[in-house]
């Protein structure tokens, strides 16, 4: 069964059983998988794309956690994070902090050798193709900072 597929599922399911933070956190992903759908011009959906969407969602309910906790907005910190835990069960299994080194340290040593701040760009693109959605950005380029 596909990704989008999955999720549709869920939020027909949500639907039905009154699940409201379910709802809304699975409408605004739908919403978001039909905004990237649309400014890519890509034809039938493909679970690259939904992981994209899934990602992207994950990101900015992170980035809205950090912001409210900065306004002092509990109340919206806790919805925000009952939102997230619904839509991180869409990521991939993320990588422990053993498997993100030792994932870096192969592609770095499949890159060619050449200053580091290039070396840093071409194994973030390479983590993202290889490894998508399993890792947060933050954390690999801390370990790249540290490896390259």
């Amino acid at each position: 069964m596909k990704l989008i597929e999955v999720i549709t599922a869920h939020y027909f399911a949500a639907f039905k059983e009154k699940d409201t933070v379910a709802k809304s956190a699975l409408s605004g992903l739908k919403a978001k998988i039909q905004e990237i759908e649309k400014a890519k011009n890509a034809g039938p959906i493909t679970d690259d794309l939904v992981l994209k969407a899934v990602i992207a969602a994950v990101k900015s309910r992170n980035q809205s956690i950090a912001e409210y906790e900065k306004a002092g907005r509990t109340d919206l910190v806790d919805a925000e994070k009952a939102e997230l835990r619904v839509i991180e069960k869409y990521l991939p299994a993320q990588l422990n902090p053993e498997g993100l080194r030792s994932a870096v340290l192969e592609v770095l040593a499949s890159l060619p050798e050449g200053p580091a701040p290039k070396r840093i760009g071409m194994a973030t693109g390479a983590m993202n193709k290889k490894f998508a959605g399993q890792f947060d950005n933050a954390n690999l380029q801390e370990l790249l900072k540290e490896l390259a």
